[in-house]
């Protein structure tokens, strides 16, 4: 049937109103949301240190600040995040500000400018391996949780809204397990526990941080539930190894247990809805069934601390005050 001249006046009205009210054709529901712009401030205990996990997807990260570097591209922790959110379907924009071998203090005395910025909606801060620790263990307690603090008011003061989050490092193997070290003729649970309070305490002391992203209690729990070897100086077969080679820096398991421990804490989205055929796992060479006991020890660990956690799994949850918790035990 032909179609007469009011007719087609009526089409072309209904088309020209359906564009000026947003349907479907250029409509506001089909456009991307805007991403969430996340910074990681740290070390070298978010990027690695070592291959692949140092250079891993370090094309789909921006680096704000390298300091203290090693050399070539590289992404570490931060990028393996980036990964696991663009797999979920969460539009993350993945920045990485990193001083190795330095505590927060500096990222605060040289870098304001960064930190300072309103474009941050979320911020996640590492501090040094030995800081959050006791003073009679090497720690600098109240430097840490003076420089957390002015982090903390620098990125509020600049967007109010941002969420904030500790990452809680890991027990250091060699200062474990050698002679002479903070930690000899201790089990690895001791210095767990004394990172765990040290994070905890600051961010429930401070009251303003989201939350804490327990790594190192992940870490712990993949030992004791027999994923992971205790005692790297004494391999066991058929467990994998968190640390890296120096038994320091994390390797290629514990940088995907952190990995999964930050993104299940940050997006409430349960890692281990991420399966066997997680892309970051197998780039990074780790079998399918390490990729999903990892996922299950990270999602475990962020469960114990918030029942709640993946009640909800869309995107970063808002702000919580007052609320962390410290449940770690006291040792000798």
């Amino acid at each position: 049937m032909l179609c007469t001249w009011p007719r087609l006046r009526l089409l072309r009205a209904v088309f020209l109103l359906t564009l000026l009210l947003g349907g479907p054709v250029g409509s506001r529901a089909q456009r991307a949301p805007a991403p969430t712009t996340i910074l990681f401030v740290g070390n070298s205990f978010l990027h690695g240190r070592y291959n692949p996990v140092f250079s891993y997807n370090s094309g789909a990260i921006t680096i704000e600040r390298v300091g203290k570097q090693k050399t070539g591209e590289w992404g570490g922790i931060p990028a393996i995040f980036k990964k696991f959110a663009d797999q979920a379907g969460l539009p993350y924009e993945v920045h990485f500000q990193c001083i190795n071998g330095e505590s927060l203090k500096l990222h605060y005395d040289s870098a304001q400018l960064t930190l300072q910025q309103p474009r941050w909606h979320t911020v996640v801060l590492q501090e040094h391996s030995m800081w959050p620790l006791p003073t009679r263990r090497g720690g600098r307690p109240s430097t840490f949780r003076d420089y957390s603090t002015r982090i903390e008011q620098a990125v509020h003061t600049a967007n109010p809204a941002a969420r904030l989050y500790f990452y809680q490092t890991w027990a250091r193997a060699d200062q474990t397990y050698l002679p002479g070290k903070a930690y000899s003729g201790l089990p690895l649970d001791s210095m767990t526990h004394d990172l765990h309070r040290g994070y905890y305490e600051a961010a429930r002391a401070n009251g303003r941080f989201a939350g804490v992203a327990p790594a190192g209690d992940a870490w712990l729990r993949a030992v004791q539930t027999g994923v992971a070897q205790r005692n790297p100086y004494q391999p066991e077969p058929g467990k994998l190894d968190l640390w890296g080679e120096d038994n320091y820096h994390p390797g290629t398991a514990g940088a995907y247990l952190s990995a999964c421990v930050l993104f299940g804490e940050i997006t409430d989205y349960d890692p281990r809805r991420l399966g066997s055929r997680e892309e970051a796992a197998a780039a990074l060479g780790l079998l399918p069934e390490q990729a999903v006991a990892l996922q299950r020890v990270a999602a475990e660990q962020v469960l114990a601390a918030r029942p709640r956690a993946f009640s909800v799994a869309h995107g970063p949850r808002k702000a919580r005050k007052n609320k962390v918790k410290v449940k770690a035990k006291t040792d000798a």
